[in-house]
Order: C-alpha cells, then sequence, then structure tokens
C-alpha cells in the first residue's frame, strides 16, 4: 500500500492488520515517514483542541443565556448542532486525505522511457544505459542513484525530469516537487510534462489550489495529456 494512503487510514482507523504491521515497519525504519505521522497527528492534535475550545466557548455562552431566561430547546438543539459539525471537521481533514491520494493513483504513472531506449541483447555498462535499465525495470532506489551521476557529470533538464519521476515513486515527493520547479525555470521542451507531475505532486501534497492553477496552465497553454487535465480539474472542483 502507498504510504500516504497508509497514515490516512491510520488516522481514520481503516487499518488492516496486515496494513498496520506495515504502518509499524515503516515507523521504525522510514524516518520521513514517521516524520509525517507526527506531522498529521500535531494538526490533528490542533484541530481537535480548537474544536473542544469552540464547543466549551460556545456551551458557556449557551448556558448565560439559560441562567438569565427560560430553558429554550431549540438553543439547546442548536448547541448540540454545532457540537457535531465541529467533530465532523477532522474527520472531513482525512478522509479528504484520502480522497486525494485517490485521485493521485488514479492519474499518476511514472513517464515512458523515451530517452535510452534498452535493448535487451545488448550489454552496455554506460552509466545512462544503466539508469534507465533501473528505471524500466522499476528499481527505483538503483534508478536515482544513477541519476544522481549523471547529473553530477553533467546537469540535464531531461535526466532531472526522469529523476523527478522517479523520486515520485520512492514517495520522495517534496524532493520531486523542487526538481520540477527547478526545471521550469530553464528553456526546456519538457514544460507541459513537467508541470502536468508537478500538478499531480501538489495533489498528493493536498496543495490542492496550487495543482489546479498549474493544470489550469496546462489547460489553456498546451495538448499534454488534454483529457484527464480536463477531467482531473473538474473532480477538483
Amino acid at each position: 500500500m502507498d504510504k500516504k494512503e497508509l497514515i490516512a487510514q491510520y488516522f481514520t482507523k481503516k487499518l488492516s492488520q496486515e496494513a498496520k504491521k506495515e504502518f509499524d515497519h515503516y515507523m521504525i525504519t522510514d524516518s520521513e515517514f514517521a516524520k509525517e505521522v507526527n506531522f498529521q497527528k500535531n494538526i490533528k492534535a490542533v484541530i481537535e483542541k480548537e474544536e473542544r475550545d469552540a464547543i466549551k466557548s460556545q456551551l458557556q455562552t449557551f448556558e448565560k443565556e439559560q441562567n438569565a431566561s427560560s430553558f429554550n430547546y431549540k438553543k439547546l438543539a442548536a448547541a448540540a448542532t454545532i457540537v457535531v459539525l465541529l467533530g465532523l471537521s477532522s474527520f472531513w481533514y482525512f478522509n479528504k486525505t484520502i480522497d486525494n491520494e485517490k485521485l493521485y493513483a488514479e492519474y499518476f504513472e511514472a513517464y515512458r522511457n523515451v530517452e535510452q531506449p534498452i535493448v535487451r541483447s545488448e550489454t552496455k555498462t554506460d552509466l545512462k544505459t544503466k539508469a534507465f535499465t533501473a528505471y524500466e525495470t522499476k528499481n527505483y532506489t538503483e534508478a536515482l542513484e544513477y541519476f544522481d551521476m549523471l547529473l553530477k557529470e553533467n546537469y540535464s533538464e531531461t535526466i532531472a525530469f526522469y529523476k523527478a519521476n522517479t523520486l515520485l515513486k520512492l514517495n520522495k515527493t517534496n524532493e520531486a516537487v523542487a526538481v520540477f520547479k527547478a526545471n521550469l525555470k530553464t528553456t526546456d521542451s519538457l514544460d507541459d510534462k513537467n508541470n502536468w507531475y508537478l500538478a499531480l505532486a501538489h495533489l498528493r501534497l493536498n496543495n490542492i489550489e496550487e495543482a489546479k492553477r498549474i493544470l489550469n496552465t496546462l489547460n489553456t497553454s498546451s495538448g499534454f495529456k488534454n483529457e484527464q487535465v480536463k477531467r482531473l480539474l473538474k473532480q477538483l472542483d
């Protein structure tokens, strides 16, 4: 299961026993995963505290009004409604995270290798061939190492683009965003592709307005993945 969805299901108490084991494993072995869980725990704690404070304040107001006048069932019902609505806010937040993760999974597919076609019968051992062989065979950890080596030798927007795709596959979304943004500062023919994957990365990070802004730019200035862009924009509205 994807790490982001694991986290979302943890907070909505939907983890299966198998998923719980996977979650516990990542908490021990993956520092970034544990950091993200703790970050969302802090957000949840803040939301819950604000809810409690708001409920307490509202109930105190109703109590004062009731002490000053006769008992009012309508006011009591209104107070109960506020309690329910505030209690739903954190539930909405974490379920929205799940929805965005599902959308991301629906649209994300690592960009195919058109830079260095791999011929299985050949035995080339140059760094670029090794990088794209690892990429094509979904050995993304190894591919990332090779892409980094290539970029140190000679920076290439195309190699950086594939590196960013690799980072997305490795759930290193913030790092991927930084690479896509750097690429967009150059004059490169991959701008529409960088923008598409950058929009998906922002979707995964729940930066919905930024994702929509980029998608709208694509919708008006590029034909790349035109149908998917239009459909995703509708789903985000």
